[in-house]
């Protein structure tokens, strides 16, 4: 008969067996999938209007999933905008790159004040295992990390151009969690606008990141009257504080503009509703100082 110290250890072997075959597994990245939709073009939304060399529908590979990102390219960009939607932060982008949510948020709807300023935009949508909300933790996630990671290899490739990352509302919890946690394959820089640093029960917050490995360009910027109770401006110079080592760090404070209904959406001072135009140009021309 098998004695019981046997059959242990046979147990024990094919655990570490299973453990290595885990541990060593990884995804094959797929070929991303480009379409272009329209050449020659413009962009209209709520706020502006601009015209663009071509709309594409490109789908990146990562963990054995896909990204859906809406491109829009200009003439001569000086450097490629990855924007990040504050809120549930998935688009329900369809094939044909019809952003089926969020159409009203700051970035989303300013992206032609982008174009105009020089800099091509990618809006990035969830991913297929994560489909309808990035909230409750995926946005500070490894996994999303590790997409992000993907879409900047991607688009570096494809346009040999400097990527940064710009979020919104918690649109920067997912900017500044990649940029903590990517060793490889990192932005270029990164933009913060009406940042989260409250605690909250639908999600992470920037002081849950460690900040101060940071190193990159940091950009800030913040209405001074924003009213959300998770995005409070009190909190600015201890955000500021905790980003010590971002060479160079910026800072843009905001007066001004329209303000109406929630406090914590996009047509209130939180969303820089009125003074996009101020607010993207600043954006623009600080992004286009750090770059080459």
């Amino acid at each position: 008969m098998r004695s019981r110290s046997a059959h242990r250890y046979s147990l024990l072997v094919l655990a570490s067996l299973f453990a290595s075959i885990v541990a060593s597994h990884t995804y094959a990245a797929e070929p991303a999938r480009i379409e272009i939709i329209d050449r020659d073009t413009s962009i209209t939304t709520k706020t502006a209007s601009a015209q663009v060399a071509t709309i594409e529908v490109h789908d990146v590979s990562s963990r054995g999933e896909w990204t859906r990102l809406r491109v829009e390219t200009v003439p001569n960009p000086i450097a490629i905008a990855v924007l990040f939607a504050g809120g549930k932060g998935a688009m329900r982008m369809t094939e044909s790159g019809a952003i089926g949510w969020g159409n009203g948020n700051f970035l989303i709807r300013s992206r032609p004040l982008f174009h105009s300023n020089g800099l091509s935009t990618v809006v990035f949508d969830a991913p297929t295992d994560e489909p309808y909300d990035l909230r409750h933790g995926f946005r500070g996630s490894s996994k999303h990390a590790a997409d992000i990671s993907a879409v900047i290899v991607h688009l570096r490739k494809t346009f040999d151009l400097p990527v940064w990352l710009v979020g919104t509302s918690r649109g920067t919890n997912s900017v500044a969690s990649a940029a903590v946690k990517l060793k490889t394959n990192r932005p270029d820089g990164i933009v913060l606008t009406a940042s989260m640093l409250e605690p909250n029960e639908k999600g992470d917050h920037l002081f849950d990141f460690a900040l101060e490995k940071i190193t990159m360009p940091v950009l800030i910027a913040h209405h001074e009257d924003d009213e959300c109770f998770v995005t409070p401006p009190g909190e600015v110079a201890q955000l500021a504080a905790h980003l010590i080592n971002a060479q160079p760090l910026g800072m843009f404070l905001y007066s001004g503009g329209i303000a109406f209904g929630n406090p914590c959406q996009a047509a209130h001072y939180h969303g820089f509703n009125d003074i996009e135009e101020r607010v993207v140009r600043d954006i623009a021309d600080w992004i286009k100082a750090q770059s080459p």
